[in-house]
């Protein structure tokens, strides 16, 4: 152990770090409501555990109510801005987030609200401290039920995190981790933004609304199968999949089933999901693979990549194509009976160039949003646990 440090019952910590308990920290822990309100009313946000997503909280679906059972509920936990709220109940449970809504709201019991003792604690700090790795192990550790798991009051008293004594230093490590909050968040906005203004261009240029400069003419429409050919993978054995193989295995069309030493298609090739789940869903392969018995190929005599974008386009159709209950699948008659709109090959070049180039600025995007991901969970763990000590 390092000179300055201590073995403590939350691992090694500053020297002049303590170790406290929420009980310690807050002058209030109390959730919300035990008698669901009856639905009506347009007076208050009725927040439940759906609203505390992971730092933030999520209106984008939230409920109000009235008035007259707001006050009741209101006496009971009087959430004010600045307050902490922690998912006690359900698949949310350990998800927190800064309550910065300067207004009364009812809460359900799903939800816990935490008051600090803001002179000596900072709420933010801990908030960081619940949503790291640690604290979401501590929160695991402490969770009862089988079909419902659960966080008592008593068990969120007694939560202990590693804390700095001066505020000072708490706020600064909140600081720097909202700051590549507000990083992260802007990203998702501008990717999410992205992906908006591409589904519009998919929705103009793939189907003649809007027509690319120096382009005319009337487009072709066909049938999938007068263009072109659809197979069926094969199935792998279990004894053929290997841990670390060369090549992913996509036995339908959204995450490799495994991997394996050989492959059966080259990479450029469309894939739609046979069957499963997944069924009908359209990918674009860039990197050799097997292509199992649950995943069909497509293979045009039209421009490839503007076949995918058409394709992709039109997944919710093929999707509906689907048939049975239990394991739903695409048969492959339907799938050739699909109709098809294409311009001259020179336009499907242009139009899949303008897509392609949206879709690389997309996934630059998403590899950076990813990439101020990993330093968040790596300040995280340095910072909340007092390695990384800040000026």
């Amino acid at each position: 152990m390092k000179p300055g440090y201590k073995m403590t019952e939350v691992g090694v910590i500053p020297e002049d770090w303590n170790v406290v308990s929420l009980n310690d920290v807050c002058i209030k822990i109390q959730d919300g409501t035990h008698f669901s309100p009856k639905p009506g009313g347009n007076d208050y946000y009725y927040i439940t555990s759906k609203n505390i997503a992971i730092g933030h909280l999520d209106l984008s679906d939230v409920s109000r109510i009235d008035a007259l059972q707001h006050r009741n509920i209101y006496k009971r936990c009087d959430v004010k801005v600045g307050d902490l709220l922690l998912t006690k109940d359900g698949v949310n449970t350990g998800n927190a987030a800064m309550n910065d809504l300067d207004e009364e709201f009812s809460l359900l019991s799903s939800v816990a609200m935490l008051r600090f003792h803001i002179s000596i604690y900072h709420p933010q700090y801990f908030m960081y401290q619940i949503l790291s790795d640690l604290g979401q192990n501590r929160i695991r550790g402490l969770m009862s039920g089988n079909a419902i798991t659960r966080l008592t009051l008593e068990k969120i008293r007694l939560l202990r995190f590693p804390s700095p004594t001066s505020l000072d230093e708490q706020r600064c490590i909140s600081g720097l981790l909202s700051n590549i909050d507000s990083l992260i968040t802007s990203l998702e906005k501008l990717i999410g933004k992205k992906k908006l203004i591409k589904q519009g261009a998919m929705q103009e240029l793939l189907t003649g609304k809007k027509r690319l400069p120096g382009f005319s003419g009337k487009w072709e429409t066909k049938r999938l199968g007068d263009i072109a050919s659809i197979t069926k993978g094969v199935q792998l054995n279990v004894s053929d999949f290997t841990n670390n193989g060369v090549y992913p295995v996509m036995n339908g069309g959204i995450l490799p089933s495994g991997s394996t030493d050989s492959f059966n298609t080259k990479s450029g090739s469309i894939i739609i999901s046979e069957g499963g789940n997944s069924c009908g869903y359209v990918n674009y392969m860039t990197e050799d693979f097997w292509r199992g018995g649950h995943c069909y190929e497509v293979v045009a005599n039209i421009e490839k990549l503007f076949t995918y974008h058409v394709l992709k386009y039109n997944e919710r159709g093929i999707m509906n194509l689907r048939v049975g209950s239990g394991l739903p699948n695409i048969q492959k008659k339907r799938l050739l009976d699909l109709c098809v709109s294409y311009p001259n090959t020179d336009e499907q070049k242009a139009i899949s160039d303008v897509l392609e180039s949206m879709d690389s600025e997309i996934k630059a995007l998403t590899q950076q949003l990813s990439k101020y991901r990993l330093i968040k969970e790596g300040m995280m763990q340095e910072l909340l646990t007092g390695r990384i000590r800040l000026i």
